[in-house]
C-alpha cells in the first residue's frame, strides 16, 4: 500500500459544532475505505457498495446542515442548500461514470477536492455564523 489514509483527518477541520465535526470525520473515513480498497487492487464491482454509502451519508449530512441552518435563521440557507443540491447531482454523475468507465480514480480525487472544500470553505462560513451569533 502506498499510503494508508487518502485524507488525514486533523484539528484544522474541526468547525466546533459536534454533530457536523462527526460526520465530516465519518465521511473522511468512507473515502479513506475507498481509497484503501483500490490500492488493495478491488474490481470496480466490489466498489459499488461505496456508492450506496456515500450516497446515503451524503444525504443524511446535508440533511442535518439544513436543519441546524434553519434552526439559527442562517441567512445563506438558500445559497447553501443550493450548493448541496448541485453537489449531489455532481457526485452521482462522477460516480456513475467512474463506475461505467471502470476507472474510480477520478472519483476518488473529486471527493477528496470536494470533501476539503465542503468543511473548510462552504461549512466554515456556517461555523463563523454560529460563532459571530455566540451559538457555538
Amino acid at each position: 500500500m502506498s499510503r494508508p489514509l487518502y485524507i488525514v483527518w486533523n484539528d484544522k477541520n474541526i468547525l466546533g459544532i459536534p454533530i457536523i465535526d462527526e460526520q465530516h470525520r465519518g465521511m473522511v473515513v468512507l473515502i479513506n475505505s475507498f481509497h484503501y480498497s483500490l490500492e488493495k487492487g478491488y474490481k470496480i464491482e466490489k466498489l459499488r457498495p461505496f456508492r450506496s454509502l456515500l450516497d446515503g451519508y451524503v444525504k443524511i449530512h446535508f440533511q442535518t446542515e439544513e436543519a441546524l441552518m434553519i434552526e439559527t435563521e442562517y441567512p445563506e440557507l438558500e445559497d447553501h442548500n443550493m450548493k448541496h443540491k448541485e453537489l449531489d447531482k455532481k457526485i452521482n454523475k462522477i460516480a456513475e461514470e467512474a463506475l461505467r468507465s471502470g476507472n474510480p480514480d477520478v472519483a476518488l480525487k473529486f471527493l477528496k477536492e470536494w470533501w476539503i472544500d465542503h468543511i473548510n470553505v462552504t461549512d466554515r462560513k456556517f461555523s463563523l455564523y454560529l460563532k459571530s451569533k455566540e451559538k457555538i
